[in-house]
């Protein structure tokens, strides 16, 4: 079910007349599109406004708690604040230059709700991904350490995510059971051969391990949820980040793992060399934090392939698959299915360099 909340025009307008300090001042928003990510937290909204002055602009509207909750709100209860409590504190400022967030985006305390503000961005947004662009995305990437090299008690941020990349641990048991009923359904049925789904079920179990590995690595700052959608280019070749409620500490290595698990099936074009851009990054951080971190790169890179991607896919996305989310869209089902067997056996390339399940079918 569908509890989305979604305001007045004349709400819109009073908030926004808030965070742009012109209250008694004439704000009218002059129409409203629902951008709102199916089920997710957030009531997000295009808004046309005509501020008094002349003109009109286009702004991006985003009510955090506007939508409806769900089991990553309830594993993280600082989700629907966190982004917010980002763009209101000094860290985008200090983004160094060659990423940022959209311009003037902040985030205003009205009637009990926080309400994030930013100019609309869709023709950043609005990118056609390339090979090329992913080598600029890695060694850009890098530059977020920056931050942490500057002042390492940064990580000690209360309110950053903590262990991102097993935010989806808690559908492990669902991987296992949907690893288990791939013979039931003839889409699925030629998926994995025998060999690969025993060592899919090692690459769940391997959770604990992983995660002690994660935790002797070093950790810098991290977009969270770094995908094609959440990227995009200016004019100016700044890439913008969006969708900072993941904003978090973790390990080196996360943020390029996500961004090359969900390229394709988010619209990136062409295929990647992951190898040449997990070096690209490697190098880059290495001399943002001048000292070698190309293993600890390599192996943060491999953790997030290992859970977060496995247990995406193994969990809600065989879920999906074997109900029948997509219906009669054999495009998109399509779609679905080799995203889920391509980011699985990426997960077990990197499980046998890791020495996790069996070598061999």
């Amino acid at each position: 079910m569908n509890d989305r909340w979604l305001p007045a025009p004349e709400q819109i307008a009073r908030a926004l007349a808030e965070y742009l300090g012109r209250q008694g001042r004439a704000v009218k928003v002059l129409s409203t599109e629902d951008l709102s990510p199916g089920l997710g937290q957030s009531t997000v909204l295009r808004v046309r406004v005509d501020l008094g002055d002349g003109g009109t602009s286009g702004w991006i509207a985003k009510i955090p708690a506007g939508g409806n909750a769900s089991l990553l709100e309830l594993n993280d209860p600082a989700l629907v604040e966190r982004e917010a409590r980002f763009l209101s504190s000094p860290l985008p400022a200090a983004i160094p230059t060659g990423l940022g967030t959209p311009p003037d985006a902040g985030a205003v305390r009205h009637e009990g709700r926080d309400w994030i503000f930013m100019r609309d961005v869709e023709k950043a947004i609005d990118h056609r991904w390339t090979p090329a662009d992913a080598h600029d995305v890695a060694r850009r990437l890098a530059l977020l350490h920056a931050l942490v090299a500057a002042d390492h008690t940064l990580l000690a941020t209360p309110w950053l995510e903590r262990d991102g990349y097993v935010g989806y641990a808690h559908h492990v048991p669902a991987g296992h059971h949907n690893l288990g009923l791939l013979g039931e359904h003839a889409r699925l049925a030629s998926l994995f051969s025998p060999g690969q789904i025993r060592r899919l079920h090692a690459c769940l179990d391997a959770l604990d391990r992983l995660t002690a590995e994660a935790d002797r690595i070093t950790h810098t700052l991290l977009h969270g949820d770094l995908h094609v959608r959440n990227l995009g280019r200016t004019a100016d070749g700044t890439l913008v980040l969006i969708d900072w409620e993941h904003v978090g500490a973790g390990p080196v290595g996360i943020d390029l793992a996500t961004f090359v698990s969900l390229y394709r099936l988010f619209g990136g074009e062409g295929e990647l060399d992951e190898e040449a851009l997990l070096a690209e990054y490697a190098a880059a951080l290495s001399e943002v934090a001048s000292r070698d971190l190309r293993a600890d790169a390599e192996l943060g890179f491999a953790i997030c392939h290992l859970t977060w991607g496995l247990h995406l896919r193994l969990g809600p996305g065989l879920t999906a698959v074997r109900q029948d989310v997509f219906g009669e869209s054999e495009t998109e089902l399509a779609r679905h299915v080799e995203d889920i067997r391509s980011g699985a056996l990426r997960a077990l390339a990197w499980a046998k360099r890791l020495g996790i399940g069996e070598e061999k079918d």
